[in-house]
């Protein structure tokens, strides 16, 4: 047994949920500091960044707080919108490498092309001879803003990862079924094998919706995602027990969110606990997103 001279790793995690900048630093697995920024809803367009300019203004003021800067490893989101997950299979000799199979595949299978979309993948292991990947594919146009933006505010981001993955790692769960509800979009992942197998990101439009509105929409989604899981599964359906959370800025506007949440289930919302030092007033829900992109790095 030794003692490490490391130091630990200083992460600055970013996401644009709804019409908030939010910023988590980490140190060595503990939350040194957070905000959450109100910023003009017109500097995004369909969900993604439309004004680099304007958001990258808002991102160094915030950064100007204290406990927040920009000497750290920084990994950043952007939604799920458009981007698209499959499990792909490929022949488990080494003649085809998966850099020039997969991108045939996901042509095929996922609609991917090279010229709009960016494409990665994760290996799963060999099945039955064959080779299994997770693999995303999301819009290029909204990461490469999004590059741009943190460059404008003085940042140098060191990951990307869409929305949805960064939540699937928050929760840490071998099955589980998790919703991220936003007053202008809603995020929902059931996992499996501790990997997302169904999700659904939707946009609402620019202007918020009613917070009266929000529930419906929730348990409206949330029993097609979850008809659909069941049906394509019969052999695995969803226990009565799984794990569900729910995440996001829209439950601070209507205690009907949770309460449509567990009816539509069947049961009480599971606790999230990160695996984080954190202060009591810490927004854990929140902050998922941003909590799951740490959680990358560790």
């Amino acid at each position: 047994m030794g003692i490490s001279l490391l130091r630990p790793k200083k992460l600055l995690s970013l996401s644009t949920d709804g019409a908030n900048l939010k910023l988590l630093a980490c140190r060595g697995g503990k939350v040194s500091a957070w905000s959450i920024t109100p910023f003009n809803p017109g500097f995004l367009k369909g969900g993604f960044i439309a004004n680099p300019e304007g958001l990258a203004e808002v991102i160094k003021t915030a950064l100007s707080k204290e406990g927040l800067d920009g000497r750290r490893q920084v990994i950043a989101s952007i939604p799920a919108f458009h981007s698209v997950s499959r499990f792909l299979e490929i022949p488990g000799t080494k003649e085809i490498p998966p850099e020039v199979a997969i991108p045939q595949q996901a042509r095929r299978e996922m609609g991917y092309s090279p010229e709009g979309s960016l494409l990665c993948w994760h290996p799963l292991g060999t099945t039955a001879g064959k080779r299994r990947y997770l693999a995303l594919s999301a819009p290029k146009e909204p990461v490469i803003t999004l590059i741009d933006t943190l460059k404008l505010a003085g940042l140098r981001p060191h990951t990307i990862e869409t929305s949805s993955f960064a939540l699937v790692r928050a929760v840490n769960q071998t099955q589980s079924i998790i919703a991220a509800v936003e007053p202008n979009s809603l995020d929902i992942v059931i996992t499996s094998e501790s990997v997302p197998v169904v999700s659904q990101s939707t946009f609402f439009g620019e202007e918020p919706m009613s917070a009266d509105a929000l529930p419906s929409l929730l348990t409206d989604a949330l029993d097609r995602i979850v008809t659909f899981y069941n049906d394509t599964r019969p052999d695995k359906p969803l226990s009565a027990d799984t794990p569900s959370y729910l995440f996001g800025s829209a439950l601070s506007l209507s205690s009907e969110i949770a309460a449509a949440f567990e009816t539509a289930l069947g049961h009480p919302v599971s606790e999230f606990q990160p695996p984080l030092l954190y202060p009591p007033d810490f927004p854990r829900a929140e902050m998922a997103i941003n909590i799951g992109l740490v959680l990358k790095e560790f």
